[in-house]
């Protein structure tokens, strides 16, 4: 009789493993699919983002369902599920009277808004991950004129014994995930007249340090700029393109605490010298937008942009 329980027992062991070999597919299909078909499955709806490569859709496609991405230390929300997190300003108008003038352009790791009677892009704004500040190439020093501005951008020759430098408004160093996106940020559509007294001194300090939050939050989104409160025509000007010089930059940072709220710290510094730390810079979002005319966060909720954008907890970024 033991015997016969045994001989069962096996014949049973046999036909689950039959069943199982010959249903996989089904097996897969109840949610554990693998990568290329998740990935293939998402990719359209992330086209308004081509930075971002298989993994990093995933990546997203997890966070957008409100869950925590294995060996994330973050707390997902909605508030980076938001694909065109890019400031309102007359570029954004479908209206062509209203936005003469500016020429929003998307690229693998950023989007800008060009001013042709500056020469400048008013703001650069991108998302940068932790998972992106995983460098897979350096940087290439290509400086080159942006052959997607239809007016033409600026040029090499209007730097040339300026005394200022080609200053990076979205960092190369926060775009070498991708060899494209290193080669991208030398388009000159993403430089600005910087002193090198900023642009190698605090303001690189700050570009550093957003890394570091970038690390330390997960995500983080980033608004930078020029202030361009004037006429270009009161601006000091180089080079044959008249280049405009902006007396100050701007740049603000959105992240989420680990308590899943929303908070932003935004700089304003002048195109010279920074004395002092970085905190002696710290202003609010509002008082950038009120000096550039744009809406930085507009993808938040009202109440929680007015919060969000009128104060700032400088503790929570120490």
């Amino acid at each position: 009789m033991k015997k016969f329980f045994l001989l069962l027992i096996a014949i049973f062991i046999v036909k689950v493993a039959v069943w199982a070999v010959t249903n996989k597919d089904n097996i897969l299909d109840r949610g554990d699919r693998p990568d290329e078909t998740i990935c293939a499955s998402t990719a359209d709806s992330f086209s308004n983002f081509p930075n971002k490569n298989c993994e990093e859709i995933l990546v997203t496609e997890h966070e957008q369902r409100g869950q925590t991405p294995m060996g994330s230390e973050t707390v997902s929300s909605d508030f980076f599920a938001e694909l065109n997190a890019i400031p309102v300003c007359n570029g954004n108008d479908t209206d062509p009277d209203n936005n003469k003038d500016h020429e929003i352009h998307t690229y693998s790791g950023f989007t800008l808004c060009y001013r042709e009677s500056y020469e400048d892009a008013e703001w650069v704004a991108y998302i940068l991950t932790r998972e992106e500040l995983k460098a897979v190439t350096g940087r290439t020093n290509d400086f080159r004129p942006d052959p997607s501005i239809s007016t033409g951008s600026s040029d090499l020759s209007d730097y040339k014994k300026s005394g200022y430098d080609r200053g990076h408004l979205a960092p190369a160093a926060d775009m070498e995930w991708s060899i494209k996106s290193c080669r991208e940020s030398f388009f000159m559509s993403n430089m600005t007249p910087q002193a090198p007294q900023l642009n190698r001194g605090m303001w690189q300090q700050l570009e550093r340090q957003v890394r570091k939050w970038a690390d330390r939050f997960g995500k983080v989104i980033i608004v930078t700029g020029p202030v361009l409160e004037k006429n270009a025509e009161e601006y000091p000007a180089i080079g044959a393109n008249r280049v405009a010089v902006p007396e100050y930059f701007f740049k603000s940072i959105l992240a989420q605490s680990e308590e899943g709220t929303a908070t932003a710290i935004s700089f304003i510094m002048p195109n010279s010298k920074c004395e002092g730390t970085l905190w002696d810079y710290c202003v609010t979002a509002d008082e950038i937008e009120s000096r550039t005319g744009f809406d930085i966060f507009s993808f938040l909720p009202d109440s929680e942009e007015e919060k969000i954008e009128s104060s700032v907890n400088i503790e929570m970024w120490k």
